[in-house]
């Protein structure tokens, strides 16, 4: 037997206090940091023209730099405006790097026509999908019967016409949208 003597009396020890979890922070849900993107290999990347855009992960900007590198140089030699070529590539630099920095800041990158981010449903893909269908059509066409496109050469401004029109018809249907969105009382204000 034990020598020992238990007082029945006396209360047990209380165990040390355990700091509840703390709560999850409010607002936004939090996601996983991105990986660090390098500035300067960006920059290094984007001397050849989309290319430091293709390393940030920025694949529609690459294409529509290099197209508008490809147009500028096109342009340089047919409508003498040769000015536009260097204005392209180091406009191509200087987004880059400020892409990489917004990058590794966390926050999402600038849409390259300056329109607020949406989901898209894969109408974008959609759209690419028939543009390559059409365009490998039209070359497909060429090397049976061959077109004469010697008109383009004159009547390319008419494609600045038509992006600017767009650009005037997306505003206006926004301002509408808005102005809906203000005068309708269902809709729910934050």
């Amino acid at each position: 037997m034990s020598t020992e003597q238990v007082n029945y009396n006396q209360p047990l020890p209380t165990p040390p206090a355990v700091a509840p979890a703390p709560l999850p922070p409010a607002g936004p849900p939090t996601y996983p940091v991105p990986m660090r993107k390098s500035p300067g290999a960006a920059v290094a990347l984007s001397f050849l023209t989309g290319l430091g855009h293709l390393y940030l992960g920025l694949y529609q900007r690459a294409l529509w730099f290099f197209a508008a590198f490809a147009g500028s140089i096109f342009l340089a030699d047919k409508a003498d405006l040769g000015i536009l070529v260097p204005f392209v590539w180091f406009f191509g630099l200087i987004d880059a790097y400020r892409q990489a920095q917004l990058i590794n800041a966390g926050l999402a990158p600038e849409d390259l026509w300056a329109t607020p981010a949406r989901p898209q449903a894969g109408g974008s893909r959609l759209a690419f999908g028939v543009f390559l269908t059409l365009l490998g059509l039209l070359l497909l066409y060429n090397q049976f019967y061959p077109l004469d496109l010697t008109f383009l050469y004159d009547w390319w401004p008419l494609l600045l016409v038509g992006l600017g029109l767009w650009q005037i018809v997306k505003y206006v249907i926004a301002k509408q949208k808005a102005a809906a969105a203000e005068s309708d009382p269902r809709t729910p204000s934050f």
